[in-house]
């Protein structure tokens, strides 16, 4: 955030004393308002179970007028989410993606602001003991919140003296990386792995690398995620071919979603 600049916190209510705890340092910052957008998950939870069919298919104009408004006055947003992981079991992938679509429908204009950087935003975690407890099963609700905090803090490089100069270093690292990647313009990526997996991944020509920082249209830098350590590209679309094996499911937004994680890769 810069000076005099309107922040909006996007935060559950069970974050409630981090979320008060940015609020302050934003206002410490110099930001000229800081609006918490309150949620709830378990009220969500309850919308996606029981509302009328109509209610699933509907997002309220005001809501869309008031992304419109915070978009015009120039806003940051800090979006703060806790893994609670199974919190939407029982539910209908089909309810949740209908609601979803049309959110995204109504909030088109404020999307294609936030993916042409011309907005900035973060995406922050932090522990929730549902969470913490998945981790660390065998610790207190205490402990395990404790030790995922330290987990947090360490990938976010928020545990050492100085973080904004370790922020600084992993951003030079992660600049150093993207480079050596666009660069070499590989012609595919082969993932192979001792459970089956041989995949071999063309990719386009001219294909770019991303991640880390960014910077917006007034040339300010931001990171959109912290933690962050995601250097992403996307393939040729009919270039992908051989078998694919994981251990674990993997959905996002009630859809089976597959994300290659780069752990290696060899020239072809």
């Amino acid at each position: 955030m810069q000076k005099n600049q309107l922040v909006i916190i996007h935060s559950d209510i069970e974050n409630v004393t981090f979320a008060r705890l940015i609020q302050k340092a934003a206002y410490g910052a110099g930001a000229s308002n800081v609006i918490i957008d309150w949620t709830d998950e378990q009220s969500t939870k309850e919308f996606y179970l029981h509302a009328a069919e109509d209610a699933i298919d509907y997002f309220p104009n005001w809501q869309s007028a008031r992304s419109e408004e915070w978009d015009k006055a120039g806003a940051a947003y800090i979006h703060i989410i806790s893994e609670n992981i199974n919190l939407f079991s029982g539910i209908s992938p089909k309810r949740v993606d209908r609601f979803q679509t049309t959110s995204r429908t109504k909030l088109k204009a404020h999307y294609a602001k936030v993916r042409s950087h011309e907005v900035r935003w973060c995406i922050l975690a932090v522990p929730c003991f549902s969470w913490a407890s998945q981790v660390f099963p065998y610790l207190s609700k205490e402990e395990a919140m404790k030790s995922l905090w330290q987990l947090i803090l360490k990938g976010a490089r928020a545990d050492g003296e100085n973080p904004i100069d370790d922020w600084k270093i992993h951003d030079r690292a992660f600049e150093a990386r993207k480079k050596f990647l666009n660069d070499s313009q590989f012609e595919a990526l082969h993932f192979t792995n001792s459970r089956g997996t041989d995949l071999l991944v063309g990719m386009p020509k001219k294909h770019l690398y991303i991640g880390g920082g960014v910077l917006d249209k007034k040339g300010v830098q931001f990171f959109p995620n912290i933690p962050t350590e995601e250097i992403f590209s996307a393939p040729h679309k009919s270039k992908v071919k051989g078998t694919l094996v994981a251990t674990k499911p993997d959905q996002t937004g009630g859809k089976n979603t597959i994300i290659l994680i780069l752990m290696g890769f060899t020239e072809k």
